[in-house]
């Protein structure tokens, strides 16, 4: 795991300290053309709950209220196993409010199941199909934070029975609002 002992300096800078063995639990975020951000994860599906609930730490890449979700994927690194059909749920979890809450339980990813060819051997891919991905069909868009009024970042848990084994690496693919990508928009 990584550092997840953390201490927050004054100026609001968190530093990692402890045992330091991997980095794969942090997720990575990339710049991309047009205002476009990626973020990739990896998560560890035999710890996850029932119920959707703030599994970020304290390094977790907080998605901007208003953000369009453009695209999303889960690929399986390690296959997933479970002790009867289990559904897979990624969505979306508030940052910033005096009480955090949940936003969109299932707004990325819902019910992926360890039997289907979505999770059960390494390599399988699901392209997320949440009502927070923009798709053709979209005129009143879902974004990123509307639901609990908030900045967001990423949740993910199993719907029917628990996980026993599995890893999966997500990805998504999203463009915050005009304005925090730091171009001046002509009037």
């Amino acid at each position: 795991m990584s550092r997840a002992n953390t201490w927050t300096n004054k100026d609001g800078l968190i530093v990692g300290f402890g045992l330091h063995t991997e980095d794969n639990d942090v997720g990575a975020v990339f710049q991309g053309a047009n205002g476009e951000v990626t973020f990739s994860q990896e998560i560890t599906l035999a710890g996850l709950v029932d119920t959707a609930a703030d599994i970020a730490g304290a390094q977790a890449h907080v998605i901007p209220r208003g953000s369009i979700i453009l695209r999303a994927d889960v690929q399986t690194i390690v296959a997933a196993t479970s002790g009867t059909t289990s559904g897979l749920d990624i969505g979306t979890w508030s940052r910033g409010l005096a009480t955090e809450i949940v936003d969109d339980m299932d707004g990325i990813v819902k019910a992926a199941t360890s039997t289907d060819s979505t999770l059960a051997n390494i390599g399988d891919v699901n392209i997320a199909d949440g009502d927070l991905i923009a798709d053709a069909a979209d005129s009143g868009l879902a974004v990123a934070g509307a639901i609990s009024d908030s900045d967001v970042v990423i949740t993910a848990s199993w719907g029917t029975a628990v996980f026993t084994a599995g890893k999966v690496r997500l990805t998504v693919t999203y463009r915050p609002p005009t304005g925090s990508m730091g171009r001046v928009i002509a009037a």
